[in-house]
């Protein structure tokens, strides 16, 4: 289990950001970017992404590119990577302070 039990979600920045995803892509999109937080990635594999996403052959056929659009490449994502390194700053300085 990773030690990011938490992963903050700025609501009116998801909105914003899209407004244009079917409710399919906004599932398929949300496990995607919680596969992220938690593990620091997405696999270099979309057969893989396409399984964290969960979704079907055809349905990541009509959505791939769509999904991609919210990512950098290689599947990276500027705001979570971001939100990884203050996040394991706190739990950097949680963990010294306890250990002091």
């Amino acid at each position: 289990m990773s030690n990011r039990a938490w992963m903050p979600l700025y609501l009116d920045d998801y909105l914003a950001d899209t407004g244009h995803l079917s409710t399919l892509e906004h599932g398929a999109y949300l496990l995607l970017i919680m596969h992220y937080w938690r593990n620091g990635g997405l696999p270099d594999d979309e057969r893989m992404i396409a399984r964290i996403a969960r979704l079907t052959k055809d349905e990541w056929a009509e959505s791939r590119d769509v999904l991609a659009s919210m990512f950098g490449y290689g599947w990276t994502h500027k705001r979570i990577d971001a939100e990884l390194a203050k996040a394991d700053e706190i739990i950097a300085k949680r963990k010294a302070a306890a250990d002091a």
